[in-house]
């Protein structure tokens, strides 16, 4: 009957040894391709793909190219409402700003009016009755604010970019986060000011102002490479 051939106890050792060096490589890849995508905002070069190529930061080869950048988004300086007096951590800060004002509703010859909130100034004056339904001039109007300096590790990013693929998410305010000479101009309901009288019976000419942000945090935007910039296409 033959015998079994023993193992060698080096070749063991040997093979132990291969296997440890594998696992070892294996999880020092995973580490270096995922980490990038959670480094905090150092300024430095951030992990950028693209969708027909994986262009290098500043790579002449990618300008004019588009590419697929992921990481943290990180500012600067925050977005700052001058006239009102609000900022938000943020890439982009949005002010919309409604006015209560009379609506006309005209069904050929006879018109209806009413009255409602509306981002859109409405002359009054080309009403077929202006007479009694006089919307006065919207003192503030809607805005976008946007931070300073808005990038991913070095690149820099193109706001519009930031708008159109990042969803905007409520801001909610109130009147004791103003500068005193406005805060006695608003009152606040639901995160929304209100400059006027009593919010649940606004008077033409009020104004109700709220607030959206595109956040900061991680994200993954498409654009086009433009130097050290990605914009919009």
């Amino acid at each position: 009957m033959a015998r079994r051939k023993r193992s060698s106890p080096m070749g063991v050792v040997l093979g132990a040894g291969v296997l440890v060096a594998a696992a070892a490589i294996a999880w020092f890849a995973y580490r270096g391709g995922n980490q990038a995508l959670h480094e905090p905002f150092t300024g430095r070069s951030p992990t950028s793909t693209a969708t027909s190529t994986a262009p290098e930061q500043g790579s002449k080869a990618d300008e004019g190219r588009d590419v697929k950048l992921e990481g943290r988004l990180g500012v600067a300086v925050n977005p700052h409402d001058v006239e009102i007096g609000i900022s938000a951590a943020a890439a982009v800060l949005m002010r919309t700003v409604e006015m209560y004002q009379w609506l006309e509703h005209c069904d050929g010859s006879s018109c209806s009016y009413e009255t409602a909130w509306s981002s859109q100034p409405i002359d009054s004056r080309k009403f077929r009755e202006p007479h009694g339904h006089d919307n006065p001039a919207q003192r503030l109007v809607s805005r976008r604010f946007e931070a300073k300096d808005i990038r991913i590790g070095a690149v820099e990013i193109d706001p519009d970019l930031l708008a159109a693929q990042i969803s905007a998410v409520d801001h909610p305010v109130h009147a004791a986060m103003l500068p005193a000479n406005l805060a006695a101009s608003f009152s606040d309901a639901g995160g929304v000011l209100y400059a006027g009288g009593d919010p649940a019976h606004p008077k033409v000419g009020e104004l109700r102002v709220s607030y959206r942000v595109v956040p900061l945090g991680e994200v993954s935007l498409h654009g086009i490479q433009r130097g050290n910039r990605l914009s919009a296409k």
